[in-house]
Formats: C-alpha cells, sequence, structure tokens
C-alpha cells in the first residue's frame, strides 16, 4: 500500500461540498432518481443485495471493542462486504472494515430509498468520474459522460515502471471495449502526464488513469486488504466488490468470466429521462 496521510484525498475528491455543487451546477450529471418507497426496507441481511440505496457518507453510531473509532466518528462509505461489514474510509483515522450494526448505514439507506436523502450519483461512479485523466484518448480530464453511462468498473493496480507493466497492458487490452464496463488505471508510480497517454496507447491500452497524486489514498481505499499488486477488481458503479485478485497471465480467464456473468453486453444503464 502507498503512504497511509495521503488516505484523506479519497475522502476529499468524493465528499467535497463544493465539489458536489459544481458538478451539479454545471449540469455535468444525468439526472440520477434512485428513491423507490415501494421498495422492500433495507435490512442488515438484504443490504448487500440493496446497492443502489446505499448512501456515500455513514457515520459510527456506537463503540465496538473490535475497533479504535469512537461514536460520531464519520467517513465516505467504500462498499458492503459479506458478513454484514461496511469498508469505510475515515479520512486521517483510515480505512476501517467494521460490523454495519455499530453505524447508521441501514438507516441511510431507507432514507435514500424514501427519497429522504438524494444521491447524485451511484458511489464510485461519483468517486473515479471527476479524476480520471483521458490522455490515452487524446483527451485531458476525462469527460463525466464517459463514467455515467457505465455499470462497473475495472480497477487495475499497477506500477508503470515495473517490468511487467507492458505483458499487464496487453493482457487487459481486450476488456476496455466491453460497453458497460469501464477499465480504470491506478498508477502506482508517479507518471508523465505528457507522455503517459501515448505510451498507453502505444500498448493498445487507451484507458483513463487516476490522477498520480490521488492514487494512493484510492489505492488504500479500494484494493482489499492483503492484496498485492499488480492487482485487479472489478466492481459495480456503486462500488460493490464483484472480483478481485493479484494479476498474472493466469487470473484473466478468471476475470472475464466473472466480467461476462456480472455485466452481460445486453444490459445497459436506463437513468431518468433517457
Amino acid at each position: 500500500m502507498l503512504a497511509h496521510p495521503r488516505l484523506v484525498l479519497f475522502v476529499l475528491a468524493l465528499a467535497s461540498p463544493a465539489l458536489s455543487d459544481e458538478l451539479r451546477d454545471a449540469g455535468s450529471l444525468p439526472a440520477w432518481e434512485v428513491a423507490q418507497p415501494s421498495a422492500t426496507v433495507v435490512s442488515e441481511e438484504n443490504l448487500l443485495a440493496s446497492e443502489r440505496f446505499w448512501p456515500y457518507r455513514v457515520a459510527v453510531t456506537k463503540r465496538d471493542l473490535s475497533s479504535p473509532l469512537a461514536a460520531g466518528s464519520e467517513g465516505v462509505l467504500i462498499r458492503v462486504e459479506n458478513g454484514a461489514r461496511a469498508r469505510i474510509d475515515f479520512g486521517r483515522d483510515g480505512v476501517h472494515t467494521v460490523p454495519v450494526a455499530i453505524t447508521n448505514l441501514v438507516d441511510e439507506a431507507n432514507k435514500v430509498r424514501l427519497g429522504e436523502l438524494k444521491k447524485l450519483s451511484p458511489n464510485l461512479t461519483l468517486a473515479l468520474g471527476p479524476r480520471l485523466s483521458g490522455s490515452a484518448l487524446g483527451l485531458g480530464r476525462l469527460p463525466l459522460q464517459e463514467t455515467t453511462a457505465k455499470r462497473g468498473f475495472l480497477v487495475v493496480f499497477a506500477d508503470p515502471k515495473s517490468e511487467q507493466f507492458d505483458a499487464l497492458a496487453k493482457s487487459l487490452a481486450p476488456f476496455q471495449k466491453h460497453p458497460g464496463v469501464l477499465t480504470v488505471l491506478l498508477p502506482q508510480s508517479l507518471v508523465n502526464e505528457s507522455t503517459f497517454g501515448t505510451r498507453l496507447a502505444s500498448l493498445g491500452w487507451t484507458v483513463p488513469y487516476v490522477y498520480d497524486y490521488l492514487a494512493a489514498g484510492y489505492t488504500d481505499a479500494l484494493l482489499p486488504d492483503g492484496t498485492r499488486v499488480p492487482a485487479v477488481t472489478l466492481q459495480s458503479a456503486e462500488g460493490r466488490l464483484v472480483f478481485e485478485g493479484a494479476w498474472s497471465p493466469d487470473v484473466v480467464p478468471a476475470l472475464r468470466a466473472a466480467l461476462e456473468a456480472a455485466f452481460p453486453e445486453t444490459n445497459r444503464v436506463v437513468r431518468s429521462g433517457s
């Protein structure tokens, strides 16, 4: 993992009111109406399957002996995991996976369901979308429309300076053709913005990447604990983890199977007004 102090960058990128206002005022985000009061009430038991109602900010409501976090600690929800646990980025207090029962996550999810709490966009879409370089595509910042139309993300954690980077890029290049899943690179070292896009294009891997000064925070937040880099994760637009593993040529077939199962190409995103 990269330096812990940079964790706060993920929180700032996702939770900043100024960023949210800027996106809304610019009309950059399409309408996203997720409320459905008639849907089944969200509970710990169905929370994993109720991802569209996940709030992006949650708080600890009571102290748990297994966690150093005090009641009232607030952070950004990364994802809900199996076993009624939630991975949350608490900024300077670090990333913690805690029992859902000690948070207000279920209550906040029901507020989203009822329309009492608004969401600008799916959680991971909002986290990644404004922070992507599109230089490999001949663009500066990647237009938000390129992310909001996606149902999922193939997030790749790799060091462009490593000897295996070229092989990794070429093995994953076919996945960029999937219409519903956007491949995103989190570079594990500094890159030259003026030349890196050209290098990716030369490898046939024209994917957007998180700006290197933000990549550390995103890596610590998104990469499952204990997963060594280079690594790949397949996640829904809300952040639900579909597949994860250290990259090697042998992992590519399993990744392809997971992609085809979770994101059939016949499906498409339907947003309000579309």
